[in-house]
Formats: structure tokens, C-alpha cells, sequence
């Protein structure tokens, strides 16, 4: 988790809050009475090649979806003509040739509900359509008319110039409320003013807003983790603001596009369900994975009557516990690991006895006052707990490879042929009964040798306690150089250890364009090796020459870049000398740094095109991983062309 986040999400919940009538306000608390968060799928990702056709093929893969609750078909944009047709709204002849009603009446005859866009503004936000501005009353009659049961209401084309002396803010507080009378409680509304600039949590609700979007910067969600838990954080901000009939919107479900994976993926759902947001498919809901998105217990959490938006109860800024309160009593609690390496995650739940339920493994033990659990890298966990006597086996806490200190971000690193240490740890978390004849096995990838130092059985272990084995493991002297899985047993359960082999380099002087990197950013086209960084493609560098001088080895960059090795503790110092390629004249401008593990230990100032290369050498004792850095020197980064000349390692 990022502060800079939450400090630029606070500045714009800070903004004035400008209140509408109370008539205004009590007219649309009844119109979102009773409402769910909307289920479904959007074309958001056919653009402008949605038609008719795509539409009626996307609902027929998502009628299976629509008894656990996936019943929109959301046509977002592109559908409509570019003029009005004697006034009122028309489809896309082309995209649509049948009609809307037509196509409506193809979801009702398959038990789902038809979605549309609309503009607030004066034009659409794709497709060249019309906008609604000063027509909302017909054009919301026209699309009731239709059959149309859900309104996306996008931010496009505002007229502001029609407003003198209002903000964003006010202009939308006067643009949406009459589309949402107009529509009626019957119909959907979905408050689609992305700008964070209007501030809707603050009054989607008195709006009449079904839901209402959490980003404060106006773009799509991007199928990327990254971006995926920054809007996260985004909307837990917005959770005193949402509630049953007015739903925190943080966009749609992005599993089965295949940016990222599956934990990722269920990580979204998770988050998502306990935001009680709007679960909408991105994906063509025929890719869209079932094990993620059709889990009837995780989506029951999102659909929960109770309508309570979950919220943070524990956080160190990489390791969430969010809690949320369901109907009849039992809560959902999750255990939401942000950080690139596997971590334990605990929470107390109270003092009586429990039933605990993961809802994705379906696993049910019992607890006595705590819960916790290894949790995946990027990956969440989701758990129902409920008081109850039931006779269900102690929570066991079955850990692999525990980092060992709050906040150690990357996986265990072996190295080929050499032998490290793997530990696992088995606790009695729940300590509601005595666990007997335990025995912890292990599983490797072929040719790796796995053995436990100490043993790997233990008769019985009592609440509270724990059981640690040391193992002993050595990759193939061949192994791979990238992440390999170590899995080990217990019973009906696994952990996994997620462990990097990598190789530290040999004694003596070694030039860093000789070595594998274990990671590396460039800013455009890749990292180039014994060249400097020429364009966007591979390998079209120019050998190394800053101010007429050239040097036969080295890293060609385009900064802001990074570029990561593996030293293992067995090195002492770097050296290169830096500059900007003299391909790129005498423009361009950057920072060139050296960093052992979490502390930068050297800088070279800043340097530009028209200055000759500066050495830089920094100590490294003890390092088990160094980045050479360099940094954008605060002009446009165009002509960056950042080189490492000579960069070369010396290790004992």
C-alpha cells in the first residue's frame, strides 16, 4: 500500500460537499431501496467492434452465470447513430441492424437484463453518438421504451461553459439527478463519472446513484495487478460512504483476459466481493475462468443482504485484514497479502468458538479466538466465521519458507549445486483439540534433493504450539535460473515455498553484461547488453560512446530504468562509469545510483548529454542483491539514453 495514494485520495474526499434537496435526496434513497450490487458482463473490451451479434453471443456464454446472479448485459458505448432520428436516440444501424428492443427482448427471453451507455454530456464517449444534456426525460423514456433495465451514465462532453462560476462537483450534482428520476427505481443506474474531480461518493447516494465509481483519475481499470490493488485502495477509502442500494463501484472484473493470475485474479473477487461492489465480467464471460467468478459462496458475500461494505480492521501496508459483517450474524474476513512473497496473516476473532470456513478451498475448521494463515504472494483468502459448537477439526496454520522478518517482500534464493535451508512450521491456531500423528512431507521439481534435518513427525501438538522442521534442499547444479515451487504436505493440506535460483557471480572482476540480471525496467525497449540502448526494438544499439569516447562493454538503458543481480554476500564493490550516449546528442539528462539490497549506496549526480562520463564506484559488502539505478533527471525523458559503461562486479 502506498501513501502517496491515500494522501491524494484524501485531498479529494476534502473537497465541499454541495448537498442536494431533501426531496431530491428521499425520492432516490427509495428508488435504490432493496438493490443489489449488479451483476453481469460489459463490452467494454470490444470497443467500437461491439455489434449485435457479439452482444447475443456474450449473453448466450453468460445464461449459465445468470442463476448465481450475472444477469446484465452491459452494451458500453459505440451503439449508437451518430444523429438523433427525429429527435430521439437511435441505434448504430450497421452495429445494431435489429434494434434495441429486439435485443432486449433477447436477454428477457434468456433470463437477463439489457445494459446501455449514455453521455451526461453533449456527445457520447466512443462511437460519435449524441449525448443526453437537455434531454434527459426523452431519452430515459426511450430507452424504458426499449426494455432496457440498466443505465451506464458516463461523464463525456460536458458543456461547462453552460455553468459559469461552478466546479465539477456542482455541475454533476445538477447533470444526474434528472436521468435518475426520469429512469425511475426500476432501472439501474449506474454513476459512471470516472473524473475523481466530482467527488461522487460524497453524494451518489442522495443522487439516486445504484453505484457510483471509486477512481480519482479517469481511465479504465487496466488488467494489471498493480493497478488492480492501487483502485482497491481507492474504494476501501469510499467504504463510510456506501451501503445497501448505493454501491462503491471500483470497475470490472478482469478474470480470464490474461494479464494476470489466477491468485490475482481471485484476489479481485475476493477484494471486490467484500467491497459489496458490482461484479462485472471485462472478459468474453466464455473465458471467464468458473473456479474465479462463479463461486457460489464468495459471490453469497458480495450479494449479502446486509449491504455492508467490509473495512480495514488490521494493515502494515503490504499485509490486509478487511472485515465485514453479513446478514444473520456471521462475518466474512480476508486475509489479503499485497507483497511479492508468501506471509502469514492473523487476526484475533473474539473469545468463544468458532467455525471457519475458507470459501475457496471450502476447508471448514474451528477457532477459539484466532485465525491465521499463510497467504500467497499477491493472493487473498476469503473466510465465513460463525459462533458455533460444531465438532470441526482445530485451524491449523501450515506455513512454508516463513520470511524471516515483517515485511521481507521476495522469495528464498538457492543456488545451483549448493545447499540451503528451507523451514516449514505447523501451529495449532484454533486450539480447540490436541492434533495427532502429524508428519510433514515434501515435493520437488525432478532432480532437486529435498531432506528434513530434524524431524518430520510429531505424535501430537496442543493448542497454541508449534511444530518446525528444517529441511535441507539443493537445486540441480543445471537448475534454471527463474522462481521454482517446493510443495510440502500435511495431511489433506499444502504449503508452498516459492524460491528463486539464482547464480552469484564468480571470484574476481566480472562484467555485468557477462551476468544473467534476476530483474530489470526499462523505460523504452529493453535493457541492451554491450550497446547502448538505440530504440524501441532488440538489439538495434550503437557500441557505447559518451563525448567521442567508446567502451567495449556495458549496459545501454533508457532511464528511468533498474537493472538487478543476485551477489549473495559474496561480493564487494561495482564499478562503471556513467554517462548519456552520445547517440542522442547533447540532449537528454539522468541520475545513475547503485543500491545494495534496501540502502542506495552511491550517486553520480546528475549528468546530461553535453558532459563527459563521470566513474562511479560503490561497496557492496554483504549484498545478496544490487540494482544499478538510473533515475529521469526532471526533463522529458525522450533522449535519456542512460549507459553503464564498463559496469563490472568484483567478488571474492
Amino acid at each position: 500500500m502506498r501513501t502517496i495514494t491515500a494522501a491524494a485520495a484524501a485531498a479529494l474526499v476534502a473537497l465541499p460537499f454541495v448537498p442536494l434537496s431533501s426531496a431530491a435526496s428521499s425520492t432516490m434513497e427509495a428508488a435504490a431501496a432493496g438493490a443489489r450490487p449488479p451483476m453481469g458482463w460489459s463490452s467494454r473490451s470490444l470497443g467500437c467492434s461491439v455489434s449485435e451479434a457479439s452482444v447475443r453471443q456474450a449473453a448466450d456464454a453468460l445464461a449459465p452465470l445468470a442463476p448465481l446472479g450475472y444477469r446484465y448485459v452491459i452494451v458500453d458505448d459505440c451503439w449508437l447513430a451518430p444523429q438523433r432520428a427525429s429527435g430521439a436516440l437511435a441505434p448504430d444501424p450497421a452495429r445494431f441492424p435489429g434494434g434495441i428492443k429486439a435485443l432486449a427482448d433477447y436477454m428477457h427471453g434468456k433470463g437477463l437484463k439489457l445494459g446501455l451507455s449514455l453521455s451526461a454530456g453533449t456527445k457520447a464517449c466512443a462511437g460519435g453518438g449524441p449525448g443526453s444534456y437537455k434531454n434527459e426525460a426523452a431519452d430515459a423514456a426511450q430507452v424504458k421504451e426499449w426494455g432496457v433495465d440498466y443505465v451506464k451514465y458516463d461523464w463525456c462532453t460536458i458543456p461547462t461553459a453552460d455553468f459559469p462560476g461552478q466546479n465539477v462537483q456542482q455541475i454533476a450534482q445538477t447533470l444526474y439527478p434528472p436521468m435518475r428520476q426520469a429512469l425511475g427505481g426500476d432501472v439501474v443506474f449506474a454513476m459512471n463519472n470516472e473524473d475523481g474531480s466530482t467527488v461522487p461518493w460524497l453524494w451518489g447516494k442522495d443522487a439516486g446513484a445504484t453505484t457510483w465509481r471509486t477512481n480519482v483519475y479517469n481511465r479504465p481499470i487496466a488488467d494489471a495487478y498493480a493497478t488492480m490493488v492501487d483502485i482497491w485502495e481507492f474504494n476501501q477509502l469510499r467504504a463510510e460512504y456506501a451501503g445497501p442500494g448505493s454501491w462503491a463501484d471500483p470497475d470490472l472484473i478482469q478474470a480470464g483476459r490474461g494479464g494476470m493470475t489466477d491468485t490475482e485474479y481471485r484476489t479481485q473477487v475476493t477484494l471486490w466481493a467484500m467491497g459489496a461492489a458490482p461484479l462485472i465480467l471485462q472478459a468474453d464471460p466464455a473465458k471467464a475462468p468458473p473456479a474465479i467468478v462463479a463461486n457460489p459462496k464468495v459471490i453469497a458475500v458480495d450479494q449479502d443482504t446486509l449491504g455492508a461494505h467490509g473495512r480495514l480492521v488490521k494493515s502494515d501496508g503490504w499485509y490486509h485484514v478487511v472485515s465485514k459483517p453479513l446478514a444473520g450474524g456471521d462475518r466474512a474476513i480476508a486475509l489479503f497479502n499485497e507483497s511479492d512473497r508468501a506471509a502469514t496473516i492473523s487476526t484475533r476473532i473474539g473469545g468463544s468458538r468458532y467455525r471457519v470456513e475458507e470459501l475457496w478451498s471450502g476447508a471448514v475448521s474451528s477457532s477459539a479466538s484466532e485465525l491465521a494463515a499463510q497467504v500467497p504472494a499477491h493472493g487473498a483468502l476469503l473466510y465465513r466465521v460463525s459462533e458455533s459448537r460444531e465438532q470441526a477439526p482445530p485451524l491449523v496454520t501450515f506455513e512454508a519458507d516463513p520470511p524471516r522478518f515483517l515485511g521481507e517482500d521476495r522469495p528464498s534464493v538457492l543456488e545451483p549445486g549448493r545447499t540451503g535451508e528451507i523451514v516449514t512450521r505447523v501451529t495449532n491456531t484454533g486450539a480447540t483439540g490436541r492434533l495427532r500423528d502429524l508428519e510433514v512431507t515434501a515435493a520437488a521439481p525432478q532432480g532437486w534433493q529435498v531432506t528434513a534435518r530434524t524431524p518430520a513427525r510429531k505424535s501430537r501438538l496442543d493448542g497454541g504450539e508449534t511444530f518446525t522442521v528444517t529441511w535441507a534442499v539443493t537445486p540441480p547444479a543445471d537448475a534454471a535460473l527463474q522462481n521454482h515451487d517446493l510443495t510440502f504436505s500435511l495431511g489433506g493440506q499444502s504449503a508452498t515455498a516459492v524460491v528463486t535460483v539464482a547464480k552469484a557471480p564468480g571470484s574476481g572482476r566480472t562484467y555485468l553484461s557477462d551476468l544473467a540480471w534476476t530483474r530489470v525496467k526499462n523505460y523504452f525497449g529493453p535493457v541492451e547488453k554491450d550497446t547502448s540502448n538505440g530504440e524501441r526494438a532488440a538489439g538495434d544499439g550503437r557500441p557505447i560512446t559518451m563525448e567521442g569516447v567508446t567502451y567495449p562493454k556495458g549496459l545501454g538503458t533508457h532511464s528511468p530504468a533498474e537493472i538487478e543481480y543476485y551477489a549473495g554476500g559474496r561480493c564487494s564493490t561495482v564499478e562503471f562509469h556513467a554517462g548519456i550516449d552520445d547517440e542522442v546528442g547533447a540532449a537528454g539528462s539522468a541520475g545513475f545510483e547503485v543500491w545494495a539490497d534496501g540502502g542506495r549506496v552511491a550517486y553520480s549526480g546528475l549528468l546530461t548529454g553535453a558532459m563527459p562520463a563521470r566513474k562511479v564506484t560503490a561497496s557492496i559488502e554483504g549484498a545478496r542483491y544490487i540494482r544499478l539505478v538510473a533515475t529521469n533527471g526532471g526533463d522529458n525523458a525522450t533522449s535519456d539514453h542512460a549507459d553503464f559503461a564498463d559496469a563490472a562486479i568484483t567478488c571474492q
